[in-house]
Order: structure tokens, then sequence, then C-alpha cells
């Protein structure tokens, strides 16, 4: 019996464990995805800019 209730508390240690690790992947998975964005619209600017200045920047 108490090796069954020992698994028991380590499962649910783990299953917290994990649910902290898939929270914290959707955030970095966020961030990235921001990140992401930032670029292309900084690309977007700097093309626009080459191109209005003939090629020159």
């Amino acid at each position: 019996m108490a090796t069954a209730a020992g698994f028991s508390v380590q499962g649910d240690i783990h299953a917290t464990v994990a649910a902290g690790g898939v929270e914290e992947l959707g955030r970095s998975g966020a961030a990235l995805g921001e990140s992401g964005i930032g670029y292309a619209a900084g690309d977007a600017v700097a093309a626009c800019a080459y191109g209005i200045s003939g090629g020159l920047a």
C-alpha cells in the first residue's frame, strides 16, 4: 500500500511539473511568434526604404 501511495504522489508531482513545462513552452512559442512578426515588419520597412532610395541605401 505504501508503495502504491508513493507512486501516486510521484505521479502527481510529475503531472504538475509537466504541466508547468507545457505552459512555459506555450509562452516561449508565443514570444517566438511575436519576434517573427517583428522581424517580418522590419524587413518590409527595409525593403521599402531600399526601393524608395533606388537601391542606394
